[in-house]
């Protein structure tokens, strides 16, 4: 199971130490739990972290991250930038990412909207 992230520049995030920021009123670090939700204000940084899980799912990196630097630690061993094409996880992350990159014929980019892709009934 995944127990913390640590992030050195990736998105918006840069020298982010869970080990550091993330503790109870006691002072104690908090890992991730068997299931966690994510939730913030817009622009908090939600979908960054999202898409840190994302490339453990797709073994790369989205190509928009200049330099990214991120450590992934869990009970299996960490996982850096650098091997993610060589972990041994079963990630699945429903993001705006795996949207676009499985949905996206769904969508007229230009004009914003849904296209037609099935017509039920008789024509008009």
């Amino acid at each position: 199971m995944f127990s913390q992230v640590e992030i050195d520049s990736f998105g918006s995030f840069t020298g982010r130490s869970w080990r550091k920021s993330l503790k109870d009123a006691g002072n104690t670090v908090q890992n991730f739990k068997s299931l966690n939700i994510l939730y913030g204000r817009n622009y908090s940084g939600k979908t960054t972290l999202s898409r840190i899980f994302r490339a453990l799912e797709t073994g790369r990196i989205p190509h928009s991250y200049m330099d990214p630097k991120v450590t992934i630690c869990s009970d299996k061993g960490d996982v850096t930038q650098a091997g993610l094409a060589g972990h041994s996880y079963d990630v699945w992350v429903y993001n705006r990412d795996f949207l676009s990159d499985n949905l996206s014929f769904l969508v007229n980019q230009t004009e914003g909207e849904i296209k037609t892709f099935a017509i039920v009934g008789e024509k008009e």
